[in-house]
């Protein structure tokens, strides 16, 4: 199977450029014709000698905002009549230059035949198990509009909660880096201008400007501080390689999502996102049709927290061996006890997913009501230990001219 790149005019005009995987020219020229009005230019992609392998193997990085973006258009277009191959052709002029990759080489695979599921199964870094399984049910029962725009509902939550968290903490990390910044310049540029006065005048030095002055000559002796910022690094660096690492090692993951849940506020506040964001997307994929089983499945992969992936996972099998979706959860302690009836309640009466639907809807108010009170708490608390330090390092520096003044 070769690799053709293209250059081709459609039915509005436009000249499209890709990429096309065919057995021969005459081939891919045949595919080419049925999809676009004219061929313009039609070539054999090169391949690399080293590593045997087209020039694009992974794909690109793409932004979540921006797949949600263009999941919300596809959607649109598909629901206007437009054939998938053009809607793909058309989004690949996009803004984003990486999903424009990603989805020339989707709209590559359609044209070869595959399905739009199978062809983004094909790019696992940008389409990840919820998206393709969506678009899978989609497919299956012949309502791909709706399910796109299922999906882009889910993902615009999912990108409107991050914003939140961002801008939630935003504010007081400015304020202590301002802070700590104005007090880094006063400790280490205008103290030591001062303190030759004070000892050429013969004043002794309080205690608060002592630790003050031997805080400042340790920070600046680099016989201390390279070993202090060495171990450090190295420190950081096998905290960073042991988290990565950690997706690999589910018992070392489970222990360090365990043990952030413990910590106070957050750990509640963290496992409500992740509960908010695993019924959404429970909701969604119901009500595109996808099978219960396939649904927890796929629940595991995004649940985010390898505590609540557990539970789910056990869940699934309870599941498998015949027991109701309430009991199944109630067993595993997979959600709360209010969650816990209103899915019963769901289950019951046959509509499962607005339930649950509505239940995420519930928790991510109380993940906002909680981001809100986080805030409140982290602002004084921020602004009481910034004052206090300041405090501290306005009197180490002017205890020492009270003394002066006092002595003249």
């Amino acid at each position: 199977m070769a690799t053709f790149t293209f250059k081709a005019v459609d039915e509005n005009d436009r000249v499209i450029q890709g990429t096309l995987n065919a057995p021969s020219e005459n081939l891919a020229m045949l595919r080419l014709k049925k999809v676009y009005k004219n061929v313009l230019v039609l070539r054999e992609e090169q391949v690399s000698s080293s590593s045997g392998s087209t020039v694009f193997q992974s794909s690109p990085k793409v932004s979540y905002e921006a797949l949600a973006v263009y999941t919300r258009q596809l959607a649109t277009m598909i629901e206007a009549g437009i054939s998938i191959n053009r809607c793909l052709r058309f989004l690949t002029q996009g803004e984003s230059q990486n999903l424009n990759l990603v989805l020339a080489r989707v709209a590559e695979g359609v044209e070869q035949g595959k399905s739009l599921s199978k062809s983004m199964g094909e790019q696992p870094r940008v389409f990840n198990d919820t998206y393709v399984a969506m678009v899978k049910a989609g497919e299956t029962s012949g309502g791909l509009d709706m399910a796109l725009k299922k999906l882009a509902d889910l993902m615009e939550k999912v990108v409107t909660m991050k914003k939140r968290v961002q801008s939630t903490f935003a504010y007081p990390a400015v304020i202590f880096v301002v802070c700590c910044a104005v007090i880094a310049l006063f400790v280490f540029y205008i103290l030591p201008l001062m303190l030759p006065v004070f000892i050429s005048m013969g004043v002794t030095l309080p205690w608060p400007t002592r630790l003050l002055v031997f805080v400042v000559n340790t920070a600046r002796d680099p016989r201390i501080m390279v070993p202090i910022g060495i171990i450090m690094a190295i420190g950081l660096y096998v905290a960073i390689t042991v988290f990565r690492n950690s997706k690999n090692t589910p018992q070392l993951k489970y222990m360090i999502d365990l043990n952030i849940l413990k910590i106070p506020v957050m750990g509640k506040l963290l496992l409500l996102n992740d509960q908010s964001r695993v019924l959404y997307t429970m909701a969604t994929l119901l009500d595109a049709g996808v099978s219960l089983t396939d649904v927890l499945a796929t629940l595991e992969l995004i649940a985010g927290n390898q505590v609540l992936t557990q539970k789910l996972g056990w869940a699934r099998r309870s599941m498998l061996d015949g027991a109701s979706v309430f009991r199944a959860f109630e067993m595993h302690d997979a959600f709360p006890q209010t969650c816990l009836q209103m899915i019963k309640v769901g289950e019951e009466t046959g509509n499962l997913s607005d339930m649950v639907r509505r239940i995420g809807k519930l928790y991510e108010e109380d993940v906002e009501i909680q981001l809100d009170n986080l805030a409140s708490m982290l602002e004084p608390m921020i602004m009481a230990f910034m004052g206090t330090l300041v405090g501290f390092v306005a009197i180490a520096a002017f205890m020492p001219m009270v003394e002066l003044l006092a002595n003249l």
